[in-house]
Formats: C-alpha cells, structure tokens, sequence
C-alpha cells in the first residue's frame, strides 16, 4: 500500500493538467537562488504545473504555468519572509484584485484588473505640484491622483537595487549622493524624454539614467478631474556606502 501511494506521488507531477512533464531544478551561484519547475516532456521550453523561486530554505515566489503562461494564483514574498504580492493570472494576464506591499508587508496597492479600478494606494506625492502637459501648454498643479508605479514606489527601489551597479570615477574614486532622473509619463502611461535633473558625478550620472530607463513600462498616469494627463517625474537613485560594500 506504501509503496502504491509512492508511485502515486511521484507520477502525479507528470501529469499534470494532461500533460507529461519533467521537473527542472535551476541552481545560482549569488545570490543562491534555487528555481524549481516543470516542462512539458515534448517541448522543453514550455513550463507547465508548479514554479517556485527559493533561497536559503525560504520560498520567495510560488504560482503556476499552464501551456509556457502563467496561470491560477501567484505569490511573491521578500527575503525576511513578508508577502510582497498576490494575485491570480489567466493566460499571462493579471485578474481580479492584486495587492502589492511594501518591504515591510503592509499594503501599499490594491488594484481591481478585470474591472480596471484602483481600490486603494499609498504614495508620498499626494498633494505636490506637478507639471502638467496639455497640448502645448504647460501648467503646474496639483493632480487628483499622482502617477503610480505598479506595484508602488517599493517595487521600483526594488528593481533599481537589482540592477543598478557602482561606478568608480577617476582614480577609483567613489562619489555617493543622489541623482534624480526626470522623465514623462503620458496619458497612457508611456515614459520619454529621460534626463538627470540633478546629478553627483559623470559615471554615477549615467549609471542612473540608465538603471531608470530600464524600468518596465508598467506606469499608471496622473488623473485631473477624472481625465488622465501627461505628466513630468523623478526618481531619485541613491549612491551610498551600501551600494558600494555590497558590489
């Protein structure tokens, strides 16, 4: 009977969703990520059951692809353990209501994506002056609602911290300070027109500008009387002594 249950166990995986499938186990050096999931046996390059992203022990991302697509629910969780998001896919394509925390695991966004409604956000620009875009005019006012990044301004600290490397400028020299980008959102969303409002360094300069642009183009545009608007934005990008210990 043990041994029934074995043999039960084990071919499940492989049939999953009617599919025969292999595991694939993905192993990095630093960070030591560990990624875990299956591949349809007739195509290699189409995941299909169960993926998990682990490091040290502790599951860091946890969902489903069906047919190469992610699918059912998925959950993201930061390296201390707090849930950084969750939500539901269908064929690739986020559903129903997603929340998105901060590093601390305290909401920050709850989006509505099959009725296309922000349920609730935080943003430490409510109630600041923007430019606003409208033809060729410009105006400065305050917006109903900020531009927002998917996912809040965590996911793109986030983001900047995975990618961002730390120039040394002549004879080695480290130069720390904060370099602001400044760059357009439309009123769908798109961003233009990056540039470094203000600066430390050449290298450090270009390093941001670069780290900036490389932001996935998943922004939802500052609202005025209900109407969507062209705005300016910045992001500040930080050079300190962690960046530079840690590289």
């Amino acid at each position: 009977m043990r041994k029934y249950l074995l043999f039960l166990v084990c071919i499940i995986p492989l049939i999953l969703f009617g599919k025969e499938t292999k595991k694939v186990t993905i192993e990095y050096l630093y960070p030591p990520y560990k990624e875990i999931f299956y591949v349809l046996k007739s195509d290699s390059t189409v995941r299909q059951g169960s993926y998990r992203l682990v490091l040290n022990g502790k599951i860091l991302c946890d969902g489903t692809y069906k047919m190469g697509m992610k699918d059912s629910l998925w959950t993201q969780y930061n390296e201390i353990g707090k849930l950084r998001f969750r939500g539901f896919y269908s064929e690739n394509k986020r559903i129903g209501i997603w929340q998105f925390n901060d590093e601390k695991g305290e909401p920050e966004q709850k989006i509505d994506f099959s009725n296309n409604q922000i349920i609730m956000y935080r943003s430490q620009l409510t109630g600041y002056t923007f430019r606003v875009y409208s033809g060729i005019n410009i105006i400065y006012s305050f917006l109903d609602r900020p531009p927002l990044y998917l996912g809040g301004i965590s996911r793109i600290n986030d983001f900047i911290t995975s990618e961002i490397t730390a120039p040394l400028h002549k004879a080695n020299e480290k130069i720390m300070g904060t370099v602001f980008v400044e760059f357009t959102i439309d009123s769908v969303g798109k961003t233009s027109g990056h540039h470094v409002l203000r600066g430390v360094g050449t290298r450090s300069n270009e390093e941001a500008l670069r780290v900036v642009r490389l932001l996935p183009e998943e922004w939802i545009p500052g609202v005025i009387n209900g109407r969507n608007v062209t705005t300016d934005y910045v992001i500040p990008v930080v050079f300190d002594e962690k960046l530079f210990k840690n590289q």
